[in-house]
């Protein structure tokens, strides 16, 4: 049993006659002790803290089973046991019930977004070597390791689903001349080449020129919007759902491999209206993005507060002080607040 991961269940009725893994340490109650109460316990402080000086090993810490079961649990009659129980999941209901607020909401804006990416395509389709340049990148290889003219160098990694991560920049040797010629603008579209997902081919991030002369790898594509068709308007095309299955089609190969090449891109076409109706989509789509991005951290830091929460609870549960009134509140949150940091 590893009790740093946290990860209890209860078994339903639906589970009857089964086995377990060796990987899990299974607690029967008797007649003295309500399950939901021996549950809720094994989740608290109390019972974290009996176990984790037990754990042993380096790679794979973990109590044996008999360590576990020479654990002090103590236990009011049932009724009490009961009662605690039923103040500790009202706490929690209502915990549950602030995180699930929240998500709705999140899921009503991240439908939005779809259903606005999937009716972005709008105007005339347009092939993309009429409206964009592209262009390959840098394969890196030994004799590009940085000597007398490093260059910062973008790879897959730092185009994400999300957009760009810099928080890693390697460097290669590249001349002037091909800086000149290879580097990126502010604008430009990259484009991840291959992805071991189908689905994730084609993934696309427009470059923000925070890195003046920022070369790429050879698998990212550069896509560079000529006049007439503004950048945020061609990645939130790109990344439309007509789009993405379009991606997924030019990508495939009878060899079962999924790649992307100039070649390939120079096949697609996409709709571009006037760049007036431009704007307007993007205005919108950002928009959605923006209350999308806010709404993911209002849900993480729920979450993050609400795993504070339960377990304050369930520590003054333990201790005596729940006892189901108003007050309740006070206390919950003056241990929530005395937890060390990291503690969640």
């Amino acid at each position: 049993m590893r009790p740093y991961l946290r990860k209890m269940a209860r078994v339903g009725p639906g589970l009857r006659g089964e086995y377990a893994s060796t990987g899990f340490c299974v607690l029967r109650p008797n007649a003295d002790l309500d399950p939901d109460f021996l549950y809720r316990y094994v989740e608290s402080q109390a019972f974290e803290d009996q176990v984790l000086p037990l754990q042993k090993g380096v790679s794979y810490p973990a109590v044996l089973d008999r360590e576990v079961r020479s654990c002090q649990i103590a236990f009011p009659g049932l009724t009490e046991q009961r009662r605690i129980v039923e103040i500790i999941e009202d706490h929690f209901s209502r915990l549950d019930a602030a995180e699930r607020s929240i998500a709705a909401g999140l899921e009503k804006v991240e439908a939005m977004v779809a259903v606005a990416l999937a009716a972005a395509g709008t105007g005339p389709m347009t092939p993309l070597t009429q409206t964009a340049d592209i262009q390959g990148g840098i394969q890196k290889t030994p004799a590009r390791a940085p000597r007398e003219h490093p260059r910062p160098f973008l790879r897959v990694a730092n185009v994400t689903a999300e957009g760009l991560n810099l928080d890693e920049i390697h460097y290669v040797e590249a001349s002037d001349d091909e800086v000149a010629r290879l580097s990126l603008r502010a604008g430009d579209l990259l484009v991840v080449e291959g992805n071991g997902s189908p689905s994730q081919i084609g993934r696309a991030a427009v470059w923000d020129g925070s890195i003046e002369g920022c070369l790429h790898q050879n698998h990212l594509i550069r896509v560079r919007p000529r006049e007439g068709l503004l950048p945020e308007y061609l990645e939130i095309v790109w990344n439309s759902p007509i789009a993405r299955r379009r991606l997924s089609q030019v990508a495939s190969s009878s060899s079962g491999l999924h790649t992307l090449s100039v070649r390939k891109l120079s096949q697609l076409s996409f709709p571009v209206p006037s760049v007036a109706d431009q704007s307007a989509v993007v205005s919108y789509i950002q928009e959605l993005r923006q209350q999308s991005r806010r709404l993911t951290n209002e849900l993480l830091r729920a979450r993050t507060r609400s795993t504070s929460l339960r377990r304050a609870i369930l520590a003054a549960a333990f201790s005596g002080r729940l006892t189901g009134s108003a007050s309740d509140a006070d206390r919950i949150e003056e241990l929530a607040s005395a937890a060390p940091p990291g503690a969640d």
